[in-house]
């Protein structure tokens, strides 16, 4: 089971998709939990990485808050 997990961490980790986020990204390694449906790119709240069309984690602005709505543009605010 832990081969498996490293194996799928591998995966995603090397995906265009998350490279492509991790190019948007501002650098803060603080996250908080939201669940917003949403599509992967870029609109207008941000980049959003939504591999199956639903985000949970929202990356924390650098002055430590929480733009809301998440992902404006996408399928649901």
């Amino acid at each position: 089971m832990p081969f498996l997990l490293l194996i799928a961490f591998i995966a995603v980790g090397t995906s265009d998709t998350y490279r492509e986020f991790a190019r948007h990204s501002n650098g803060m390694a603080e996250y908080k939990f939201i669940t917003v449906r949403c599509k992967s790119g870029v609109n207008s709240s941000g980049y959003a990485y939504a591999p199956f069309d639903k985000i949970t984690l929202k990356q924390v602005n650098t002055d430590g808050s929480v733009t809301l709505p998440a992902c404006v543009d996408g399928t649901d605010q």
